[in-house]
């Protein structure tokens, strides 16, 4: 499960932002197989909560820019993901998350971008200002 076009969103920055988040995955990946897996993980796992808070940030500005209905579900769903990752950052100070980091993340980003993320394209691209966000 990675990137494929079939998340793409047709939202530039939303879309960039996306593939920077299954880069900092890969990376994380990478980081399990390494001998010094601990520190690995764990300075990849600080570089996926801070692109996810930015990333976050800049998506629910986008969507309450353009009066998104769903925006309320939207945030609660990121406030969620996030609230997982920093249980998973906490545990892995002191046992092996790697297995359980990565399916987490790999699928809740699958499962995000591909069905919640691509539920408000119709609306932005519908938008009266939904030229300015592409």
């Amino acid at each position: 499960m990675g990137w494929t076009d079939s998340l793409l969103t047709g939202i530039k920055e939303i879309d960039e932002q996306h593939q920077v988040l299954f880069d900092v995955v890969a990376r994380l990946e990478q980081a399990v197989s390494r001998e010094d897996k601990w520190s690995a993980v764990h300075f990849a796992l600080v570089e996926l909560n801070a692109f996810v808070k930015i990333h976050f940030a800049v998506e629910e500005a986008l969507l309450r820019l353009h009066d998104y209905p769903e925006l309320d579900a939207h945030i609660a769903s990121h406030r969620a993901f996030s609230a997982a990752l920093a249980d998973i950052s906490r545990h892995s100070i002191r046992e092996d998350v790697s297995e359980a980091m990565t399916a987490l993340v790999k699928s809740w980003l699958v499962q995000h971008i591909g069905k919640e993320d691509q539920a408000y394209v119709p609306h932005l691209r519908n938008s009266r200002l939904a030229g300015a966000a592409e």
